[in-house]
């Protein structure tokens, strides 16, 4: 039986206001030393960040989530 391989991982969360406490996911980082792997993926609900703060484009958040990816 093979060793079992210890992922972790964490969430990045775009913040629209922190007086509102309101958040949404727009991204994980997955790591694993054993497999020497890192790798972060993004997505932006583009219709959700709207919903909860129009006056934010989307496009000023891009390049933060790119830096990362």
């Amino acid at each position: 039986m093979p060793e079992p391989t210890e992922f972790q991982y964490t969430v990045l969360r775009l913040v629209p206001s922190v007086e509102r406490g309101e958040r949404i996911n727009v991204g994980v980082v997955v790591f694993c030393r054993q497999l020497d792997f890192l790798q972060a993926r993004s997505h932006i609900d583009e219709e959700r960040l709207a919903a909860l703060a129009p006056d934010l484009d989307p496009e000023e958040v891009r390049p933060a989530l790119r830096a990362i990816c």
